[in-house]
């Protein structure tokens, strides 16, 4: 019985030691295999192993990673409505304002209301005409109303806010002012032109028949006689046009891009042929918005971005004779 005994306590404690050592084993083995967001944790500190990566798709052998202009489809589709600042980045187009002339220019690039607008009801809208011409006061505040061309017979632009039943008839008169003796004044142009398709921006391009000399100065008027209840009722700016020799030193190639021309006309001061040309290629491509950027970036140059967003009509064609030299 002794033995059997002893026996059975041998056994029991070979039993306990089985497990004290299987529990031991077990400790051991977790501690040396930690938690899987362990093993991740210790492996971004591990360089990579690029066997192991997923290989990529190497870019085509046509793309271009030297910096260049935005491509015109690039400009596509950017949105219209940025800053005048942010424009900048999107148009090569900035206009340089030369120096005044010495005779001055004073005039008035915004047309007021009548005298009595109650009996013309559209004159108390806000939008008045305008002359989209660069425009800046003097030392004396006096509004400085003027711009260059190389134009022997240029194209004037202004904005017409009214429809074309309010206006019976539009007049152009261009006086050479050269000398600042009145009595020496002398008129080369009058005509008249029939309003069709405002409210928008109009070209005047001045008849063949009408020659600017390079280095006068010249006075042009415009006026808008009012379809009012009260008779002689009207609206008018004036400003300043000087023609000057330029020099086109663009290559023949570069002279196929009319875009080129624009930019050039800024960059050099002549304004009233910038806004021409580009006026020109907005009509023929009104949705490409490399010109939209260029457009909205040269009247914002002069102060006249609120213009950029209106229509560019087909209007208007002036009366093709010149009158006689008149003091």
């Amino acid at each position: 019985m002794v033995n059997g005994n002893n026996f059975s306590c041998w056994k029991m404690g070979l039993a306990l030691a089985l497990t004290v050592a299987l529990i031991a084993f077990d400790v051991n083995k977790g501690e040396a295999n930690p938690l899987p967001n362990r093993i991740q944790d210790s492996d971004r500190r591990k360089p990579v192993d690029n066997s192991s990566v997923e290989k990529r798709p190497t870019p085509s052998s046509s793309f271009d990673s030297s910096p260049s202009l935005p491509s015109e489809n690039k400009l596509n589709q950017t949105s219209s409505k940025h800053s005048q600042q942010g424009l900048s980045a999107f148009s090569q187009v900035k206009f340089n304002r030369p120096s005044l002339s010495p005779r001055g220019a004073p005039g008035k690039r915004e047309g007021g209301g009548t005298r009595d607008d109650h009996n013309c009801p559209f004159l108390k809208s806000e939008e008045r005409l305008t002359a989209l011409v660069p425009a800046f006061k003097s030392e004396q505040l006096v509004d400085q109303v003027w711009g260059l061309t190389d134009e022997a017979s240029p194209t004037l632009w202004f904005y017409v806010p009214y429809l074309p039943k309010d206006i019976k008839v539009g007049e152009l008169e261009i006086w050479d002012e050269t000398d600042r003796e009145l009595n020496n004044y002398q008129q080369i142009y009058q005509g008249n032109f029939t309003i069709t398709g405002t409210p928008g921006v109009i070209g005047l391009s001045l008849p063949a028949t009408v020659k600017l000399e390079p280095n006068r100065q010249y006075h042009w008027y415009l006026s808008l006689n009012i379809n009012c209840s009260v008779e002689n009722e009207s609206t008018n700016v004036n400003g300043w046009i000087q023609r000057i020799k330029f020099s086109n030193n663009l290559s023949t190639q570069q002279r196929l891009v009319t875009r080129n021309q624009v930019i050039l006309y800024a960059q050099k001061g002549i304004w009233y042929d910038a806004l021409n040309l580009l006026a020109q290629l907005r009509r023929s491509r009104p949705e490409a918005q490399i010109l939209i950027n260029d457009w909205q970036k040269l009247l914002g140059d002069v102060g006249l971005e609120n213009f950029s967003v209106k229509a560019i009509t087909s209007c208007c064609n002036l009366e093709s004779h010149s009158t006689q030299a008149r003091k």
